[in-house]
């Protein structure tokens, strides 16, 4: 006698309307990936462990749990067992999973289909494998203490023991196997049948169920909007200091790619941040294209940061932001709290969780106006959102992601901004202007040598103070001191003492101090008397005392140095090192060329000759768009029929073929009709293909006809039709 059969899972797929099938492909895009033939193919597509596993990700804590009791329950599942388990409404969580095809319909109840089974594993929720009969209630008054402990051990799982000798296995086991709540898994194995397990368990599933989201919990704060805005400024200001002096003096970068660890220490001192946050910082800017690693592992700009740099701030904050939602690439990965790091703008930093993560989190953030949550309640509420999304590394992704938001601005004192939050909409973030402080064009210059630029200047008055002074401190004021050290630095790269002046006194709206005046033509006077060029190297000097206080100076004796003539000393250490040494011990020479001119140390930036490469992105299929549903759905619906008609029509399941005079005359009897004739074409790659097509016209050797798998009107060669066939309306 031969069981009875049951309504299948793609047939339950071929009941559904459109809305459903369209309500499906938004819920799970990677079932368009490519559009599925006909309906069986998408049963099939939808029924494979990797697509389940990405419907899986989707559920939250409680539609998991839903989807996990119902599949340890015997099939079918009505709604009443469901909530009989659970003791909590539970038809929208149901609806939802149905919608998702994850369970599918029969006569009323639901069944779950075979790969949503196979993704789960083996014992589910700890359960064994059922015996298809009804347990009620086990009375274990009369069991042995024994059988009592080993049953405590088993219900809730795991549901297999380990025996030594079945012959011998014991009293306790023995009276469980006697009495048939323990069945023989193998020679040296017993396992606790579900039915019984879940008797034990008080006719539950799960110890409880979390059916209610989980609430944030923190403070409320005011001016997030400010603090936000500060904080965005400060980022922008890192990231111009960074690649600004990658632009002088390239990074190094290790022959695997990315950051060595003596250049992330570098970047995070020079910024004055963590590493944690200088990796950042250089994330950002690599997502961009503005820098890159170039052929001789050296990190530089590239031409690309130069026109990110006339943009205005805002414009600027936008693309660092709007990368940062989506990017794949963890920059937190590179200073763990524990283990080792991996490389910043390395290879090995994607991670596909990230951007899914990441965009919960802000979102989850967002809708919460005014309100810094604590990290501990907001991973929690991540956890019941998506309890299977990179498990193991959840909690970090979610601390990374406050701490990258508070960097960025995206945060202003924990609370998300406004600005964001437009952002996050894909709006422009017009709000930030407001907040942002504007660029200004002078300093107040103090008594002591300092500059203070009470806001951000404008990049080109940054730059030029910045080669003749020192960036003492950043934030909101911005000190520059001017020293010899600096100051010599301008006259390397071409300046004179009358130039220096004119640019202070022009951007300065306070008076220059004449003991800054006296430095300024002090330094110029004494700067390049003494000169330096290659023997390895050699100094020149016509004042040959000068030459003599250096011959005698005990500070300088690494530099071997030896005299050739009364106005030459020579020394075998290379040019740098001797410019540096005799600038550290407050000599100021001059570097000379061959022609004996002076060599100035030019003062344009570097850029890297690699095109910038920006990293790939990982991350979950995108949502399809109306016009993407609507082709797929009328491309399922012909693929459909077409294969019923195969199926109906055993003729068609070949290519047709008739004569030339049979197909012109099936054309003519069909045009206009409104009739379907099944035909085989032949493509420009000489491929015969199968079309459906209602002929309309028939002109020059052509039919006009309306193509029902891509729902256009096109024109067929006739001459290209291998045959033709009717089809049943």
């Amino acid at each position: 006698m031969s069981k009875p059969t049951h309504r299948s899972f793609a047939d339950d797929l071929r009941g559904r309307d459109d809305a459903a099938l369209a309500a499906l492909l938004a819920a799970r895009p990677d079932l368009l990936s490519p559009v599925p033939p006909d309906i069986s193919a998408l049963a099939a597509r939808a029924n494979s462990t990797p697509s389940i596993s990405r419907a899986f990700d989707s559920l939250n804590q409680w539609e998991l749990e839903v989807l996990e009791l119902m599949a340890c329950l015997e099939e079918p599942v009505s709604l009443e067992d469901v909530e009989r388990y659970t003791s909590v409404p539970s038809s929208n969580v149901v609806a939802h999973l149905y919608r998702l095809c994850l369970l599918y319909k029969d006569e009323g109840a639901y069944r779950i289909p075979r790969g949503v089974r196979e993704t789960f594993g083996p014992e589910l929720c700890g359960l064994g494998q059922r015996l298809g009969s009804r347990v009620e209630k086990i009375n274990l008054k009369k069991a042995p203490e024994a059988s009592q402990e080993m049953l405590k051990k088993l219900t809730w799982g795991p549901s297999r023991g380990s025996v030594k000798d079945l012959k011998n296995p014991g009293p306790g086991m023995q009276w469980l196997l006697d009495n048939e709540i323990l069945v023989i898994a193998d020679s040296h194995h017993v396992m606790l049948p579900a039915e019984y397990a879940i008797a034990l368990r008080g006719d539950k599933v799960h110890h409880e169920y979390h059916s209610v989201k989980p609430l944030l919990s923190g403070e409320n704060v005011k001016d997030a909007d400010r603090a936000g805005a500060h904080e965005a400024a400060a980022f922008l200001m890192w990231v111009e200091d960074l690649l600004e002096a990658w632009s002088r003096e390239p990074g190094s970068a290790l022959r695997s790619g990315g950051m060595s660890i003596r250049e992330l220490k570098r970047a995070a001192q020079l910024l004055g941040v963590t590493e944690a946050c200088a990796a950042f910082v250089a994330e950002s800017a690599f997502a961009i294209g503005l820098v890159s690693i170039d052929i001789d592992d050296r990190i530089m700009p590239t031409s690309a940061y130069d026109l990110w740099l006339a943009r205005t701030p805002v414009e600027r904050w936008r693309e660092i932001a709007a990368q940062w939602f989506i990017t794949s690439r963890t920059a937190g990965l590179c200073a763990p709290k524990e283990g080792k790091g991996v490389a910043p703008l390395g290879p090995e930093l994607d991670r596909a969780a990230a951007p899914g993560l990441r965009a919960l989190t802000l979102e989850l953030l967002a809708t919460h106006v005014d309100l810094a949550p604590t990290l501990d309640s907001l991973i929690d509420l991540v956890a019941w959102n998506r309890p299977r999304r990179a498990k193991h590394l959840q909690a970090e992704f979610v601390e990374w992601t406050v701490r990258e938001a508070h960097w960025l601005g995206i945060t202003g004192r924990g609370a998300f901004t406004s600005f964001a939050r437009q952002l996050l909409a894909d709006e422009e973030p017009t709000l930030l202007a407001s907040q942002l402080p504007p660029l200004i064009d002078h300093v107040l210059l103090q008594g002591d040598h300092t500059a203070i630029a009470p806001g951000p200047l404008y990049p080109e008055i940054f730059r030029e103070i910045s080669l003749m002074a020192e960036v003492e401190s950043r934030g909101t004021a911005t000190v520059f001191r001017f020293s010899e050290k600096s100051l010599r630095h301008a006259l390397d790269v071409g300046y004179d003492s009358e130039k220096i002046e004119a640019f202070i006194k022009k951007v300065s709206k306070t008076e220059v101090p004449q003991s800054l005046t006296y430095q300024i033509h002090d330094i110029a006077k004494r700067y390049g008397r003494l000169r330096v060029g290659a023997v390895h190297s050699y100094l020149r000097c016509d004042d040959e005392a000068i030459l003599a206080e250096a011959m005698q100076d005990r500070r300088l004796v690494a530099l071997e140095l030896r005299r050739l003539a009364p106005t030459v000393i020579i020394s075998p250490a290379p040019l740098e090192e001797v410019l540096e040494t005799l600038r550290s011990h407050g000599y100021a020479p001059a570097a000379e060329g061959n022609d004996g001119m002076t060599t100035l140390t030019s003062p344009s930036a570097k850029r890297s000759k690699s095109r910038p490469r920006p990293p790939r992105l990982i991350g979950d299929y995108s949502i399809p768009t109306p016009e993407l549903l609507t082709a797929a759905l009328r491309a399922l619906r012909t693929g459909e029929h077409v294969s019923t008609q195969q199926r109906t029509l055993p003729q068609l399941a070949k290519t047709p073929r008739t004569t030339a005079s049979d197909t012109l005359r099936f054309l003519q009897e069909m045009s206009g009709t409104g009739g379907s004739l099944w035909i085989g074409y032949a493509d420009t790659d000489g491929g015969l293909t199968h079309r459906i097509i209602e002929p309309m016209a028939i002109a020059a050797g052509y039919v006009t006809a309306f193509d029902q798998i891509s729902g256009e009107i096109k024109r067929f060669a006739i001459a290209r039709i291998s045959g033709v066939a009717q089809l049943d309306s």
